[in-house]
């Protein structure tokens, strides 16, 4: 399967294949080195391979990787994951879909209500009832054939940002089980509502309704604590996955203890007459807290703990500088292209509609660089400056490709004709402009006293 099949590039649409990968670079099958600009859709954020998640792994892999027992790891990487993002609990799974299904299900435990609302743009992962558009009475159809219409009877789909929106939430939130929200969408960087974000947790937490962050992207990628962290603002739950895992399939729920509560009952003791306190909701799978995950995740844990949020700020401060080079060549050039960025998430947008613009991509790509076709794009702490040059030249030189074959255009050549009214080219002749506003000379007519005619020159 290739994703955003087009029959105009059909011939030159094709997966490349790798046989292996360190740092921020990928080799495919036929030996070409290409610097990673997608790295794993977000979740590469030290590059592939790193040295402290291998280490890790590989004491793992000689201990054993049994499924079924708690282990030892699970309680670490929780704690960690408290540690770091100043959540009160966290719970493991395998992805972040699945921490996706199992956020709504404690919120509909928890407050006794169906209804979720969700935002237009976002990405919220594969189940069914997140793969939704909106309609304009705001209820959801299913977005994909397979999906059965009734799965997204109780989502309700808003524009994200809008004072509308804001405004449908206060008449409504007492009727809603969560708020779910991706704070900054991963396909809408530039887009960071921090005001509709500061409006979205006073409105849910006056009407009891659960506000729930997707942290997914987000999450460790921004900041150590997410987007809750870099805005100030603190969810009841989150959901997260991709950087946390170090390579390896993950999730996390984390949150506020009355509401984690609903997954394990709470807390009780031994010796005594306690059992667990809140009613439970059902959430299981087989690979759940895979001890390999769990070694990976705990390395992750300790190296960002370790690091602390400057490892965030120089990597999103670097990303500000590349963006800002490649939007300097655009407007330079005359290119309809703008690139947009949040912490290390980059996209490129194109100003214009053209037919052949996403050849922007296979050109890239032909010049070494791994990226996808309008996907998102991240770097990493791996990424070199050599590795920053290299993808921004790439850009650049593509851009410029592009404009030579037509394919994007280029500002129209304009001319002005510069004239002293000092030095007229003949004499008496004035200064004027003809009747295409372009300046000119103008003579008395010797036929009509008082009267001008334009020079010719």
């Amino acid at each position: 399967m290739v994703n955003g099949f087009k029959p105009l590039l059909k011939e030159i649409t094709y997966q490349i294949v790798m046989e292996r990968s360190k740092g921020a670079h990928l080799t495919d099958l036929d030996g070409n080195d290409y610097v990673d600009a997608l790295n794993g859709f977000g979740m590469s954020l030290f590059g592939w391979q790193p040295d402290f998640v291998l280490d890790a792994v590989r004491t793992q892999l000689d201990a054993g990787y049994e499924i079924g027992p708690q282990h030892v790891l699970a309680g670490e990487v929780a704690e960690l994951f408290c540690d770091v993002t100043g959540n009160d609990r966290a719970a493991l799974c395998n992805t972040g879909s699945e921490a996706v299904l199992g956020a709504l299900r404690i919120a509909r435990t928890v407050t006794g209500r169906d209804t979720v609302v969700v935002f237009s743009g976002a990405y919220h992962g594969i189940i069914d009832e997140m793969i939704v558009r909106g309609t304009r009475t705001h209820r959801a159809v299913p977005a994909a054939p397979g999906i059965l219409r009734n799965t997204a009877e109780h989502v309700v789909v808003l524009d994200y940002g809008t004072a509308e929106s804001a405004q449908w939430l206060r008449e409504h939130a007492d009727e809603l089980a969560a708020v779910l929200v991706e704070p900054v969408q991963s396909r809408r960087p530039d887009f960071q509502p921090v005001e509709f974000l500061k409006d979205l947790r006073a409105i849910t937490a006056a009407s009891g309704a659960l506000l729930v962050f997707d942290e997914v992207v987000t999450g460790f990628r921004a900041h150590p604590a997410g987007a809750q962290g870099m805005f100030g603002i603190q969810a009841d739950l989150a959901t997260y996955g991709k950087v946390v895992g170090g390579g390896f399939p993950i999730g996390v729920i984390a949150g506020k203890r009355d509401y984690m509560d609903a997954l394990d009952g709470g807390d009780w003791r031994f010796g005594d007459d306690s059992v667990p306190t809140v009613g439970v909701t059902y959430f299981a799978g087989t690979f759940v807290r895979h001890p390999l995950a769990l070694a990976a995740a705990a390395a992750v844990l300790k190296h960002l703990k370790a690091q602390g949020p400057e490892l965030q700020a120089r990597l999103n401060q670097r990303i500000g500088a590349f963006v800002g080079d490649l939007n300097r060549h655009c407007a330079a050039v005359g290119a309809p292209v703008e690139v947009r960025h949040f912490a290390s998430v980059w996209k490129t947008f194109f100003l214009e509609d053209h037919p052949l613009q996403d050849l922007l991509f296979a050109m890239m790509r032909s010049r070494g660089v791994h990226i996808l076709d309008n996907f998102p794009c991240f770097f990493t702490t791996a990424h070199s400056e050599a590795d920053f040059a290299r993808i921004g030249d790439a850009f650049k030189a593509s851009i410029d490709e592009l404009q030579d074959s037509g394919f994007l255009p280029r500002p129209k050549a304009t001319t002005q004709t510069v004239m002293d009214s000092s030095a007229p080219k003949i004499a008496g002749a004035r200064l004027g402009r003809d009747p295409q506003g372009q300046p000119a000379w103008y003579a008395p007519d010797p036929e009509a006293p008082g009267q001008y005619v334009k020079v010719e020159v």
